[in-house]
């Protein structure tokens, strides 16, 4: 009951207040029902509705077509990543002539499909900041709730989580990846937020999440954390964007967040990820981390045979006949192949993995652009807020090259946020521009 009332408490709060404060209240009501998928959790039955993620978009929908003349201006297809984004699913979608799984294709096309309305309806309602810290913060809250069920609900027989995975993302590694940007997000929101009452909730929310990934037990998403991370101290400090004091206290917070992380860590966790070396090496006797190297290279060959892509489930469908027969894969040699990149290439093609590459280059070059003009122009604050997604961005990346998230939503929020963020510091607040770094000292 109290985890039904954790969901359906925010859930009405926000459909209520976005009739005050806008309908972008509405897609963060969106982004809480993604993380806690009412449908998949036995709390469900508490609950006077289900499926609400339909809905939700439909209500987006509505009114962003009552405001058509108000969200219209807010530029959405005229950034590179978007138009590289659409191209990516238009070659997904064209995969269908090709793909073995014809149902659960369909079920993919509408699921991205799906994606891009919802990118679009999130750049259209996003008019001003504040808009975009409401949005970060639903997603640290929303993040915060589902690692408090999985804090509750603890590891099954095999020391991993199940059970408790995303609207798209049953598996628990595919929860860690949605997780793990939450931490350098929270890191970041310990450092800028000078109120005490909100650096103790940023805390706790930090704490939560990084237990979830512990208990989840994915080298995936740690290895995600530390790029996040390194990613973000490395910009902060070249940029010198902190004063001789905030550095200590970063550094004195790093060692207070080892310590934590140390803290919260169990055998079984800290086994795992030693394993990380041991199954790096190549073995062909036996089933380890290292065997989806053999996967990816079997999805080079098989872009050979099928170079536009063979849809969703494609490579599954097919890898029987691409992996030697001398590589141990486990129960079955129908399995994933183990990496968003590779996922694309199987079953996009070489233009949409192309395609793909490039929305994430222009992504990660739109927030380095916002960045800095802010960097310049003196807007330290909201340039560090900038900083902190793009991070968050690094880390999700470096966790999807470990696992098949081509139609992960976070993903795709995050893109949408990059231009969220040009649209609003750029396009539309055209601030004096300080060239130089010292007078930005000033």
């Amino acid at each position: 009951m109290i985890s039904a009332l954790l969901y359906l408490i925010p859930f009405l709060t926000g459909l209520a207040m976005s009739l005050r404060h806008g309908p972008v209240l509405i897609f963060m009501v969106y982004q809480l029902d993604y993380f806690l998928n009412p449908q998949n959790k036995w709390w469900g039955s508490y609950l006077p509705f289900l499926g609400a993620q339909f809905y939700l978009v439909l209500t987006m929908l509505i009114v962003f077509f009552i405001g058509f003349g108000k969200y219209w201006p807010n530029k959405y297809f005229k950034h590179p990543q978007i138009t590289f984004m659409w191209l990516t699913i238009i070659c997904f979608c064209a995969a269908y002539f090709n793909a073995p799984f014809t149902e659960y294709h369909i079920s993919s096309m509408d699921a991205f499909l799906t994606i891009g309305v919802v990118t679009l309806l999130m750049v259209k309602l996003c008019t001003e900041k504040k808009h975009i810290y409401w949005i970060i913060d639903s997603y640290l809250l929303s993040a915060f709730l589902l690692s408090f069920y999985i804090y509750g609900w603890g590891r099954d027989s095999s020391g991993r989580v199940s059970g408790v995975g995303m609207v798209d993302a049953p598996d628990s590694n595919l929860v860690a990846a949605a997780l793990a940007p939450t931490i350098v997000l929270f890191i970041a929101k310990l450092i800028a937020d000078k109120r005490l009452i909100a650096r103790g909730l940023y805390g706790i929310g930090l704490v939560f999440v990084l237990n979830s990934l512990i208990l989840i037990n994915s080298r995936g998403g740690l290895l995600g954390v530390v790029a996040g991370i390194g990613y973000f101290l490395f910009i902060s400090f070249k940029n010198d964007a902190f004063t001789i004091k905030e550095k200590r206290a970063i550094f004195a917070g790093m060692i207070l967040f080892v310590a934590a992380f140390f803290r919260l860590a169990d055998t079984t966790f800290i086994d795992r990820m030693m394993s990380v070396k041991e199954e790096s090496t190549l073995n062909e006797d036996q089933e380890t981390g290292s065997t989806r190297v053999f996967f990816w290279l079997a999805t080079l060959d098989m872009a050979k045979d099928h170079p536009f892509g063979a849809g969703a489930g494609g490579f599954q469908y097919y890898a029987p006949q691409y992996i030697p027969q001398d590589v141990n894969t486990g129960g079955s040699r129908n399995r994933a192949v183990h990496s968003t990149w590779f996922e694309t290439l199987s079953e996009a093609g070489y233009l949409g993995l192309l395609f793909f590459t490039l929305m994430i280059f222009y992504t990660h070059r739109a927030f380095v652009k916002v960045r800095t003009h802010l960097w310049n122009a003196r807007d330290f604050v909201n340039s560090a807020l900038v900083l902190s997604v793009s991070s968050g961005f690094v880390t999700f990346i470096m966790a999807m090259t470990f696992i098949n998230r081509l139609r992960a939503e976070v993903l795709y929020w995050l893109i949408a946020l990059s231009v969220c963020c040009v649209n609003i510091f750029l396009t539309n607040n055209k601030p004096d521009i300080v060239h130089s770094k010292n007078d930005a000292k000033d």
